[in-house]
């Protein structure tokens, strides 16, 4: 009987974590004796083209599964783009690396542990509670090559961080703020992206009820269609909806995702999330616990409530002043967007990258469930990366990319039904990956509507189209 080694320990708790594959780069000489733990466990393992590409579609997969993502290479350093961006998303992911972690690497991420024979069942358990526990981030698990294959005992551990309800006390007095409230606005944040925090979130907002704005990853939650749904905190409508406010509740909101307080410093503030933010976003009072049971334990609490006094006809003509601004908004990517979320079916993803009008882009792709939309401004790989891990999580939904700069190896080797738009120019044609050239929106539209119902990867050279 073959002995367990600290390769099999690490592999088994990952898949003991629920993560639903493992990422590589095809030509490093990453942690062998980990990849072939991996194919004995049978979690499918898939090959990218780089260790950036590789830890962001890791992250990426980690944000989509509610579970942590999980990439091998030689060394954290091919990592850092990667663990940046899942440090910055709140994204779980566990890096498991041959290589000494140097100091750059290391401060991308919330911890560093080593798996050795004698404790690698303990520190991959701390690993992945460490990934899981809010904030959310990525963790480098050290497998040294000569302790990789070293015989170790199994031992099960609890993999999955436990979250403390809020206090009764919190709750009354988060209950008499809101009863108080003539005017709330609730803002939407990252948090509810998974779990049952969606499911309790709507309810709630009609029940106050209170206009909703949300950050980039809080998109979809409230479906953008809904009648209290009023776009982006960012955005004008937003601003404006803010200044008029008695009452914001933040739902689900990290720090990390608002460059400053939208709102007048003089409102008044509940925060409701996993994580405490109150330096950060000045709260009055916090709910810190699970979201959808803190939401749950909230609603009777409020039955003495009166209704809102938001003017309906005013929410209205804001409503439809917001959907008509994001339709006029001139941008090359803004105006793809738009062509493309008309003609593709329901539950499509859109990643996007490298594009100058984030909030624009945003506001053209109507979401009506969370992660619909993935998007990125700063990281060249992030869009093709983004969409592989999107393809295969989803492997039953279109996507669609859109970046100036398309990396179309990965998507033609696993034949991905994704549809890439280029922004930029295209190098060369690819025998695996139908390529139109699109002069203008006409041509745009023949494209895309031609690729949906053919299925499998394509390409848009879409850089001929006026900006």
């Amino acid at each position: 009987m073959t002995a367990t080694t600290v390769a099999d320990i690490v592999v088994d708790g990952l898949a003991r974590a629920t993560t639903p594959r493992i990422f590589t780069v095809e030509r490093a000489s990453s942690v062998v004796a980990v990849s072939q733990a991996v194919e004995r466990r049978r979690l499918p393992i898939v090959s990218a083209d780089s260790g950036a590409a590789a830890t962001l579609m890791a992250a990426v997969t980690g944000e989509l599964a509610d579970a942590p993502g999980a990439v091998i290479l030689a060394a954290a350093a091919d990592a850092r783009a990667g663990l940046r961006y899942a440090s910055a998303s709140r994204a779980p992911l566990i890096a498991m690396v041959e290589r000494s972690v140097g100091a750059e690497a290391a401060s991308l991420v919330k911890g560093v542990v080593e798996a050795e024979p004698m404790s690698a069942a303990h520190w991959i358990a701390h690993a992945v509670q460490l990934a899981m526990r809010d904030p959310r981030g990525p963790v480098v698990v050290r497998v040294a090559r000569d302790a990789a294959t070293e015989a170790a005992l199994p031992v099960r551990t609890s993999l999955r961080p436990a979250v403390a309800p809020p206090s009764s006390a919190a709750l009354d007095d988060a209950a008499r703020l809101l009863v108080s409230a003539v005017r709330p606005v609730l803002v939407v944040g990252l948090e509810c992206r998974t779990g049952d925090a969606g499911g309790w979130l709507r309810p709630f907002v009609e029940t106050l009820p209170a206009p909703t704005l949300t950050t980039l990853k809080g998109k979809g939650v409230l479906p953008d269609p809904h009648p209290l749904a009023f776009g982006l905190v960012s955005s004008a409508v937003g601003r404006s909806l803010l200044e008029r406010a008695d009452l914001v509740v933040t739902v689900g909101v990290d720090a990390v995702e608002l460059r400053s307080r939208p709102w007048p410093i003089t409102t008044p503030l509940l925060h409701l999330g996993r994580t405490s933010h109150a330096d950060a976003l000045g709260a009055k009072v916090e709910l810190i616990g699970d979201i959808a049971l803190t939401l749950e334990e909230l609603a009777p609490r409020l039955r003495a409530r009166s209704r809102a006094d938001w003017d309906v006809a005013e929410l209205d003509r804001l409503k439809r002043s917001a959907t008509a601004r994001a339709r006029s908004e001139p941008s090359r990517e803004s105006r793809i967007l738009h062509i493309a979320r008309e003609l593709m079916p329901a539950g499509t993803i859109a990643t996007v990258g490298l594009v100058a009008h984030v909030d624009a882009a945003a506001a053209a792709w109507p979401a009506v469930a969370p992660n619909e939309l993935l998007i990125d401004a700063e990281l060249p790989d992030f869009a093709s990366a983004a969409a592989v891990a999107s393809a295969l999580h989803h492997a039953d939904r279109q996507v669609i990319c859109v970046t100036s700069t398309p990396a179309l190896d990965a998507i033609e080797r696993l034949a991905c039904s994704i549809v890439t738009v280029s922004l930029g120019p295209v190098a060369a044609s690819r025998s695996g990956v139908a390529t139109v050239t699109a002069r203008d929106e006409a041509t745009l539209r023949v494209a895309l509507d031609w690729f949906v119902r053919q299925k499998g990867p394509a390409l848009v050279d879409a850089s001929s189209i006026e900006d």
